[in-house]
């Protein structure tokens, strides 16, 4: 679907906890990465290939090129096929077939009825390594990329969000917009695009994972005849600096045409790879995972002065947001936040109990198995976060979240939340 707002995309994603022996995997002798998983469920298969690209590789002069890339790959045709041809195939065969850029990565899925399973991959090959896109046809696909832009710019919650990102993580590749800027898009040469998909799509810096009512034996077989053939490529450079440390309250007002205020209040939290990630996993959930967390009791329940509230840590390659949201009237701003920063500094200085650690392990393990009965959520998580971090990070995940301790969460909570150096973002009505 064009309208995915990508770094939404980011928010946690959990699957089932898999025993290693129930997975096949393999690397090709080109290097894709192929995890193969029996799913038999309902009758049908799901595909989705991460290319280990995102925003973070781009450079000034390719800022929003991943984006923009991912939907001529998807909408605009390869060597075989038209634009539309792809399309009427997908609806021949029943398929559902969409794309997403992040900071990280740019996804591609397919899902479709299992018999149609060898389509699948021949279409899915023609894409990621046979996109063959007219300068007319980009010319085109920017003018939608620049109408995602110009929706996103008016939707209160990704404005927020997006600014929040740009003042908290100057410096930082983070700090882009992974849908690109209006100049950039508008501008970038076509050859200048496809060079950077040639450069990087290549079956090396990628991982395949395929779930569903399958045999994995002969499945692999069927990789090997469509995707075996492909050369290795160029391995991407990440653009990164780490964030310029905040030495105050950063403030930006954002004004709007809206009817109520948008308040994000953004924090630095930790890498992927740090161990600290489960700790602030279970922080986030206790302080503002739900109407049971300590800002919704506190800012909702009590004191009614916000509409809705959360506490959110995205994990990232690199540092990723730990972050307090709510939607509320604007002259309850100033107190929401001094509302908020008491929570923080209490959690800082106090730390949480038992019983609330207790509640977030409950918590996300009901998300986790609600995340794992679809095959094409479960292969989704698999492949994008083994993009970046591993996907053993998500086969070990409920087993790491058991072994946190009261002590390490309240050690995350005096790390984590700085409460005298932070930004402030809020859009609010003209």
């Amino acid at each position: 679907m064009r309208l995915v707002y990508s770094a939404l995309i980011l928010i946690f994603m959990t699957t089932s906890a898999l025993a290693k022996d129930e997975w096949t995997v393999t690397t090709l002798d080109n290097g894709l990465k192929v995890m193969i998983r029996e799913y038999h469920q309902v009758p049908q298969v799901n595909i989705s290939t991460t290319v280990k690209v995102g925003a973070k590789n781009e450079t000034a002069f390719y800022d929003g090129a991943t984006h923009l890339l991912e939907h001529l790959i998807l909408f605009r045709g390869t060597e075989k096929m038209s634009g539309e041809e792809v399309g009427e195939a997908m609806k021949k065969h029943g398929a559902y077939f969409n794309g997403y850029t992040s900071q990280d990565w740019t996804d591609f899925v397919i899902s479709l009825p299992r018999e149609h399973l060898e389509f699948a991959f021949s279409i899915h090959a023609d894409m990621l390594f046979r996109s063959n896109f007219s300068s007319e046809a980009m010319d085109e696909e920017r003018q939608a990329v620049l109408e995602e832009i110009n929706i996103s710019e008016d939707r209160p919650q990704s404005k927020v969000y997006r600014t929040m990102l740009g003042q908290l993580f100057k410096g930082h590749p983070y700090e882009k917009n992974v849908l690109g800027t209006k100049e950039r898009v508008s501008n970038v040469p076509r050859d200048s695009v496809f060079t950077y998909y040639k450069r990087y799509y290549a079956p090396n810096n990628m991982t395949m994972v395929i779930v569903g009512d399958l045999d994995a034996a002969s499945t692999l077989q069927l990789v090997k005849k469509y995707f075996d053939s492909f050369p290795r490529g160029e391995l991407p450079v990440d653009q990164y600096h780490p964030p310029q440390p905040l030495q105050e309250i950063s403030r930006l007002e954002i004004k709007k045409d809206v009817n109520q205020a948008y308040l994000q209040i953004g924090m630095v939290g930790p890498k992927s790879d740090s161990p600290d990630q489960y700790a602030v996993d279970l922080m986030a959930t206790i302080l503002g995972s739900g109407e049971t967390s300590r800002l919704w009791k506190r800012l909702k329940d009590e004191l009614g002065i916000v509409y809705s509230t959360s506490f959110e840590f995205y994990t990232s390659k690199y540092e990723g947001p730990v972050m307090a949201s709510a939607v509320l009237e604007p002259k309850n701003l100033a107190l929401a936040e001094e509302k908020i920063r008491e929570i923080l500094v209490a959690a800082k200085t106090d730390g949480f109990t038992d019983e609330e650690l207790l509640k977030a392990k409950n918590n996300i393990r009901t998300r986790y198995y609600i995340n794992h009965e679809r095959g094409l959520d479960m292969a989704d998580s698999y492949a994008q976060y083994d993009s970046f971090i591993g996907y053993e990070f998500i086969q070990n995940y409920p087993e790491m979240i058991e072994k946190t301790s009261l002590a390490e969460v309240n050690a995350a909570a005096r790390r984590y939340l700085n409460t005298d150096n932070y930004t402030v973002t809020t859009v609010v009505p003209q």
